[in-house]
């Protein structure tokens, strides 16, 4: 009887808690801040997309301790996604009309003053294609399947973002310091929890 308990203790402390899920938001909520606002280039929805990450990592099924960030992670991109709906098709017709506008005015896009900028005004596609595969370094195949679309779609949106991209130069990403939202957000959710 007492082997069966002492197994069971030990599978428990085996997966992460919802203590551990806090913490770890709590700990990386810059980077995961950063990574739902580069994702959705919106601040509201990157801090929903935050704050929902957590909600679902205290709600959803088990894992394993030493998958939890990558979990965490995780979540956070499909509320982007689920938030933003990235597709091909709609990046498309966006580029479509990007081109017509920059055709009627003779002025064009300005200029973005920092990388992130450049990343946050990208297509949708490519720029989840671009955090994801370029920034997060998610294999092409793992950006097909979260994003739904064939690895050759993958492809070509990095190769697009990366174009775009080129001209920016090497400026850094601006760290996220103004994060009281997001911080009060995940201590709500965290409050009912600890």
């Amino acid at each position: 009887m007492k082997d069966r308990t002492k197994e069971g203790r030990s599978k428990k402390t085996d997966y992460a808690m919802p203590a551990d899920f806090c913490r770890m938001f709590a700990d990386d909520v810059d980077h995961l801040y950063t990574l739902a606002w580069l994702l959705t280039a919106d601040r509201h929805k990157a801090e929903q997309c935050l704050v929902a990450g957590l909600e679902d990592c205290l709600q959803g099924n088990a894992v394993f301790r030493e998958w939890a960030h990558s979990w965490a992670k995780r979540t956070v991109v499909k509320n982007a996604i689920r938030m933003t709906s990235p597709s091909p098709l709609r990046n498309e017709t966006l580029r479509n009309e990007t081109l017509c506008n920059q055709t009627k005015t003779a002025t064009g896009i300005p200029e973005p003053d920092t990388q992130a900028d450049a990343i946050t005004s990208l297509k949708p596609f490519d720029r989840f294609v671009y955090v994801l595969s370029v920034l997060e370094k998610y294999s092409d195949r793992e950006c097909s399947m979260l994003l739904e679309c064939t690895v050759d779609k993958v492809m070509a949106a990095r190769t697009q973002a990366l174009q775009a991209l080129a001209g920016v130069g090497n400026r850094n990403l601006p760290p996220e310091t103004a994060l009281t939202g997001v911080v009060e957000g995940l201590r709500q959710v965290c409050g009912e929890v600890l």
